[in-house]
């Protein structure tokens, strides 16, 4: 089985009803699933959390749609989602009655009904415009873009004025509890305050010596809290625009938030703490452990509750007086760089950033366990994921996170190894426990592949070598050179007698697997291979790269069959028909149009059609996989979701007019 050597982020669904019953409550799973998928894993990447006035509801926006919980039991009560295919939930208000709630994104301004869970009026004027803030007497909406501040009527959706000003590129926006001050913040650290009746500038607080990340008002109106880059909170009196007190991290502070009395302020960083200060003294009251980097901080309604949001998506839910954290909200989407079925198509595999691997049920979407160990505190992301043929072993490889690279564009490597150790991990998929650990590579390991006898893996990586390894001993079998730069994949023939390797360079090997001869070189891609799959008898290879071509080859003449091009920058996989065609698929990347990179397009290669083309992400599409059995394709995105699309339903559909 080939492995998915590319990164990948979690994934995300389509809604397509505003409201199911809460007798479907307990299978959010199914909720809103587009056409041809069956189920969907994660909720996508947390933008903003917020309570109803009331206390009753938990909101919380993301790249998905707007959930509702229960603020009690953190049951799931409903999905918003406006609309077509948009770009997720940039952030949320409540009315101050509690009966409306305002959702904001790049495509438009939505409000909805809180208790009929429905769609009541969409302001398109306000389209590319985020974020959106809504006054605490319910009657006026800010929205931010490139020109400036621009104040609407929340009733009529018309515009009021707009103030011409250019925020930091988080857009910072927040009203006083009176609506008379607008708070904002400027690139490098300034807060300026606006008269929202005449659209004129009151002040300028200075204090910060970098970006503002965060703002929140005393109730009373009269302190604003701030803070940002340079890891201080600073407490400002609004009215004379003095600065009373410092607080300081040792991090990035992302988020602060008053309690409902005033008392308390709370603050949210990046070393993975929140801190509880006295408002008034500025002494330091408690500290609360989190696990990530903390995005959000916010106060229940009638204080007893502190809620926060992590790096990861986790909704944390503590006791504000003890500091105990009573509940957790979970299955928020967290950044995915790889992803594997295992052989019998029921369980999916997904690497994540936070350097651990996640089983889930393929058909159910339900998460089945964590395997975590050795590995979590010295090395970096995972690059690829492989399940043994028995599916009770999966390897993964990865390098020591000595260098993180940038991404030049979506099809870029997650991260890279200028040096260090490197290794291979190998789990019990029945208990979740670390058997053995390979060690050996002396560069970043890139790909894995399991021989489908199951005895051998193989490996590759930046040290340009492939090396074979006995899975009873634990010993290496036979290292293979010839690359010249990384190898970026690996697959092994159905009879085991082939291994073919692709590399950063474009070039493809085929070895003898038993004896390590190399037998050929095919040469063709522009740019590192990314996928290869055999054809059922041996005969046929097919290879994938981001030089935007499919190759079709002939293993014994290694001529080169057929070229599918004209897509640079995208991702492709590849399934093998129980007739011998080819279904490939083709997701968007950076370097296409918006409307193309959330889509996936179903080829039939043989014929050159396409087939169907799915939508159902809001964001871009960077990895598609397709289970064995040839019964599901998996999608991940951008959005922090993973899509599971039934293909018995798509393979044999007409040609897709989307």
């Amino acid at each position: 089985m080939k492995p998915t050597s590319f990164p990948i982020l979690l994934v995300l669904f389509i809604f397509s009803t505003l409201y199911l019953p809460s007798s479907f409550a307990q299978d959010y799973t199914q909720w809103g699933l587009p056409e041809g998928a069956k189920a969907r894993i994660g909720k996508g990447r947390i933008n903003d959390i917020q309570y109803s006035p009331d206390g009753t509801l938990l909101a919380v926006a993301s790249s998905v749609g707007v959930w509702l919980y229960d603020a009690e039991t953190l049951q799931e009560l409903a999905l918003l989602r406006p609309g077509e295919f948009g770009v997720g939930i940039e952030n949320i208000s409540f009315s101050p009655d509690g009966t409306t709630l305002v959702s904001g994104s790049l495509d438009n301004v939505v409000l909805w009904d809180v208790a009929a869970r429905e769609h009541r009026q969409t302001f398109e004027d306000m389209r590319m415009r985020s974020p959106i803030s809504l006054s605490l007497d319910g009657k006026t909406l800010a929205s931010v873009d490139y020109k400036g501040i621009h104040l609407w009527d929340a009733k009529t959706g018309k515009q009021k004025k707009t103030i011409a000003t250019r925020l930091n590129y988080r857009r910072v926006l927040v009203f006083s509890p009176d609506a008379q001050i607008l708070a904002g913040a400027y690139s490098g650290g300034p807060i300026p305050l606006w008269d929202t009746d005449t659209g004129k500038l009151r002040k300028t607080l200075i204090g910060h010596a970098e970006n503002v990340y965060s703002l929140s008002f005393s109730p009373d109106g009269q302190t604003l809290a701030s803070g940002g880059r340079d890891n201080t909170v600073c407490l400002w009196d609004v009215k004379t625009g003095t600065l009373h007190k410092t607080f300081r991290h040792t991090e990035t502070i992302y988020s602060v938030s008053f309690s409902p009395d005033g008392q308390t302020l709370a603050t949210g960083s990046e070393d993975k703490n929140i801190r509880l200060w006295d408002a008034k003294t500025g002494e330091l009251r408690n500290i609360l452990n989190h696990t990530d980097q903390v995005n959000h901080v916010l106060f229940s309604p009638d204080g007893k509750t502190l809620t926060s949001a992590d790096s990861h998506h986790t909704v944390r839910l503590w006791d504000a007086k003890t500091g105990e954290q009573q509940k957790t909200i979970t299955g928020h989407g967290i950044w995915v760089v790889g992803t594997s079925f295992s052989p019998d198509g029921k369980t999916l595999a997904t690497m994540s950033r936070d350097e651990t691997i996640r089983l889930w049920d393929a058909n159910t979407g339900q998460h089945k366990v964590d395997l975590t160990g050795q590995h979590v505190e010295n090395i970096g992301y995972f690059e690829s994921v492989s399940f043994s043929p028995d599916g009770r072993t999966l390897a993964a490889a990865s390098g020591k996170k000595t260098d993180l690279s940038s991404f030049s564009d979506y099809t870029a490597r997650t991260i890279k190894s200028k040096s260090g150790d490197t290794a291979i991990y190998l789990w019990n998929t029945d208990t979740g426990e670390q058997e053995k650990v390979f060690t050996g590579h002396t560069g970043f390991v890139e790909s894995v592949s399991f021989s489908p006898d199951g005895k051998t893996l193989a490996s590759g990586g930046s040290d340009k070598a492939i090396r074979l390894w006995d899975l009873a001993s634990g010993k290496q079998k036979q290292v293979l050179t010839g690359h010249t730069e990384s190898v970026t994949s690996l697959a092994f023939s159905l009879d085991g007698a082939t291994l073919v390797s692709g590399g950063l360079n474009g070039n493809i090997r085929l070895w003898d697997a038993n004896t390590g001869e190399h037998k050929t070189t095919l040469i063709g891609h522009a740019a590192e291979v990314r996928s290869l799959s055999f054809g059922t008898d041996g005969k046929i290879l097919v290879s994938t790269s981001p030089d935007g071509t499919l190759r079709l080859w002939d293993t014994n003449t290694g001529e080169q069959k057929k070229t599918l091009a004209g897509y640079k920058g995208t991702f492709w996989s590849l399934l093998f028909t129980p007739k011998g065609g080819i279904l490939a698929t083709q997701s968007g990347s950076s370097g296409v149009s918006i409307s193309l990179w959330r889509k996936i397009r179903l080829w039939d290669v043989i014929k050159e059609r396409k087939k169907k083309t799915l939508t159902g992400h809001t964001r871009g599409i960077t990895s598609t996989s397709f289970s064995l059995d040839r019964q599901t394709l998996a999608s991940g995105g951008e959005d922090g979701t993973v899509l599971l699309w039934d293909l018995t339903a798509i393979r044999n559909t007409a040609d897709g007019t989307k």
